[in-house]
């Protein structure tokens, strides 16, 4: 079918972000496949190496690992995301900020925290005695219990994506089926249900790739009980003497394949995406029995128990306990750490650092976003559209240390005449890349809920394309910008893998630093400035998501 002119316009226009996206997300997933092949330098090809009983046992367990995550964020978030969608429990704007905290902590420290509070004579023992200490203990030190603590991270994901699509859904799908007579129980199985396959399947792909991809847990927990996965061998090969980086490059490409085979199942699950015919204009509701709402507070404080209450306790305490060996009591805690931590210059610069790289990556990430998003739906059918889908959220099919290799072995490479290497646009780069799959998923499900009528009625009435987009799309969009920009930025803020993988070796980040003091021995000034930045990402998201409340009232 031949394009309109308004089709042809797009595409003229989205033929450079194809070819951005194509050098940025393509080019380095490709040098990881290269490299798994060649090798690197002199060194061969790792691949025949795979078949090491050692390393399909790793497979394996990332594999399982990624599965139970999935599992545990799903029983974790689902729940909260309906009740804080369609139940009265919406009302209360702080279980928002609540659910995010753990979003803004560093995994990695998490897991720390969850080994200190279950340490031997730690707090775990000295509140629940010698036998319910051991029982925590034996649970948080097994593969479920690194299933427990990475979900407590990342089912925030799979939280937002969630409750923002059944935010859209318009009240009258309800209560149409409810009118003709359908039960609640047919309502949820053959309307909800079917109505949020597509938005549950990416979420949980992002959470099977993000816990595929996660390094802190495994590094920490895993080491300590025996359970290697993929991750933790790449990290392992590259940043430990004698580096390997065919062994790496080999295992990479396994995690790429892993993550693509995810990604085809969940474009085959999603897809039969539902339109709603409109925009939401009233919210859909329900009225919960007594029983019913005190069953949701209950999950709601086992959730925020496991997730927030006591990794932070565990944070906390580690920030202010002068003798880990003592007993917690008054005299054994202080404040000196976190004037410690403020007055140290490196401290300052990572802080520094971590936060202007971070608001320019989400700020990137988000225009990127918009335009991709603008570009596919336009072109859906064209080449161009479908190239541009698909390398928006390309790197969302792999964990991240998959592309941080292949934008090592891309832009390393001798041959380049100029290259970002080894500065900080190079983690620009990189946090950009990871961010754009998330504010992509917003973006689009902002524009799902966007009847066409709108525009053909702007068009109608003599509208240029320019008055369209800031007066019709972009007010429309800007929940979904709003949130995806936030959780770009939160995310790039804490970020660990790009961060040590890729910063200049005298650049102070705020991940690397902290893991840098715990290296060092400094557990409490380690703690003290995860406690730093999580107040400053707290306050970010406060005033951020009251703007954007603001804006959405008026709107009913």
């Amino acid at each position: 079918m031949p394009l309109t002119a308004q089709e042809r316009r797009t595409r003229n226009a989205a033929t450079p972000l194809l070819i951005l996206l194509i050098i940025g997300v393509a080019a380095p997933l490709s040098m990881v496949l290269i490299r798994a092949v060649i090798g690197y330098g002199d060194q061969p090809s790792a691949l025949p190496e795979l078949t090491d009983p050692r390393h399909l046992r790793t497979l394996g367990n990332t594999v399982m690992l990624g599965l139970l995550v999935v599992a545990v964020a799903t029983a974790m978030a689902a729940p909260l995301a309906f009740l804080m969608s369609w139940t009265k429990m919406r009302r209360h704007r702080w279980i928002d900020v609540l659910l995010m905290l753990p979003f803004m902590t560093p995994p990695y420290v998490s897991a720390l925290a969850w080994i200190d509070v279950t340490r031997f004579n730690g707090l775990a023992d000295q509140i629940l005695g010698e036998g319910g200490g051991d029982l925590v203990r034996t649970i948080i030190l097994s593969p479920f219990g690194m299933a427990l603590v990475m979900a407590s991270e990342v089912f925030t994901f799979l939280y937002l994506i969630l409750r923002n699509y059944l935010d859209a859904v318009p009240g009258s799908v309800d209560e149409a089926a409810a009118v003709s007579g359908a039960s609640p129980r047919e309502r949820f199985t053959r309307i909800l249900l079917p109505l949020c396959t597509p938005a549950y399947s990416f979420g949980a792909l992002i959470v099977f790739i993000r816990a595929s991809g996660e390094f802190g847990t495994p590094v920490t927990l895993g080491n300590q009980i025996g359970f290697p996965v993929l991750v933790s061998e790449i990290y392992r090969s590259v940043t430990i003497n004698p580096l390997d980086f065919p062994t790496a490059a080999a295992l990479s490409s396994v995690l790429l394949w892993l993550g693509c085979a995810a990604w085809v199942l969940q474009q085959w699950i999603g897809r039969r995406e539902q339109p709603f015919g409109g925009r939401a204009r009233r919210r859909a509701g329900v009225t919960l029995s007594r029983w019913a709402e005190a069953l949701g507070w209950f999950w709601l404080s086992a959730v925020a128990l496991v997730s927030v209450i006591i990794p932070y306790v565990g944070i906390f305490i580690g920030a202010m306990t002068v003798l880990r060996s003592q007993p917690l009591s008054a005299e054994n805690l202080t404040f000196d750490f976190f004037g410690i931590v403020l007055r140290s210059s490196s401290g300052q610069q990572a802080l520094q650092n971590s936060a202007s790289l971070a608001l320019i990556a989400a700020t990137i990430a988000t225009v990127i976003a918009v335009a991709s998003t603008l570009t596919s739906a336009r072109l859906k059918r064209h080449p161009i559209g479908r190239g541009v889908d698909l390398l928006a959220v390309g790197s969302d099919t792999v964990p991240t240390i998959v592309m941080a290799i292949g934008l090592i072995f891309l832009w390393n490479s001798p041959w380049l005449p100029a290259s970002p290497y080894n500065s900080s646009w190079m983690l620009v780069l990189g946090y950009t890349l990871v961010l754009l799959p998330m504010v992509v998923q917003n973006v689009k499900t902002a524009r799902s809920t966007v009847d066409e009528r709108y525009l053909e009625a702007a068009n109608a009435s003599g509208a240029t394309a320019a008055q369209t987009f800031l007066r019709v799309m972009l007010p429309l969009l800007m929940p979904g910008i709003v949130a995806g920009w936030l959780l770009g930025l939160l995310l790039a803020f804490r970020e660990v893998v790009i961060s040590s993988l890729l910063r200049p070796g005298s650049y102070p980040l705020l991940s690397p630093w902290i893991m840098s003091e715990f290296d060092q021995g400094f557990r409490a000034e380690a703690m003290a400035m995860t406690v730093i930045g999580i107040l400053g990402s707290t306050a970010v998201l406060v005033i951020v998501d009251s703007l954007r409340r603001r804006y959405l009232t008026p709107r009913g």
